[in-house]
């Protein structure tokens, strides 16, 4: 059996709006994982300022790793914990990531966001006011229908103040 012309082309045009509609739907779901990460970045910001270590824990993958110039460090109780100490150490702290890139990558599980960020504090002993600002980078990674901090890197790129020597 031969098939007319007219239907091969309608079939054709089928499969073609077929896979457009796969593309849009896919790039829909790309811009709603977007959003949600950024979402999940505004309450870093929100949870961090207010001294908040179960948000900020609610952030964290369990395998969460943390690399500053001082030192890495790894799992989500035990950042929880060295931030529960920094903000008895500088009661005033702030800190603010301004996310300039993310990414979702095509596997679906995992994105990237990069940005600045900035930290200021006044030092407890000599009252001098400290900040400092770099760069950053995290991975995030979808698991249990949520976005969590995979890893962190918090890269300095000035500083002022006494704690900078």
């Amino acid at each position: 059996m031969r098939f007319s012309t007219p239907f091969a082309v309608a079939r054709v045009g089928a499969v073609a709006l077929l896979l457009l509609s796969q593309l849009s739907f896919g790039q829909i779901m790309k811009q709603k994982h977007l959003e949600l990460i950024q979402a999940r970045s505004a309450t870093w910001n929100k949870a961090f300022n207010s001294r908040d270590t179960t948000a900020l824990g609610g952030l964290l993958h369990p395998g969460f790793t943390l690399s500053q110039t001082q030192g890495s460090q790894s799992g989500a109780a035990a950042v929880r914990q060295s931030f529960r100490q920094l903000f008895r150490q500088r009661p005033d702290i702030t800190w603010m990531n301004r996310g300039l890139t993310t990414e979702v990558s095509s596997l679906g599980n995992v994105a990237y966001e990069t940005g600045e960020w900035a930290e200021a504090w006044t030092d407890t002993q000599d009252q001098t006011k400290n900040r400092v600002i770099g760069k950053y980078w995290l991975m995030w990674k979808y698991e249990n229908n949520a976005w969590l901090m995979f890893s962190a890197i918090y890269t300095p790129m000035s500083c002022s103040g006494n704690s900078c020597r």
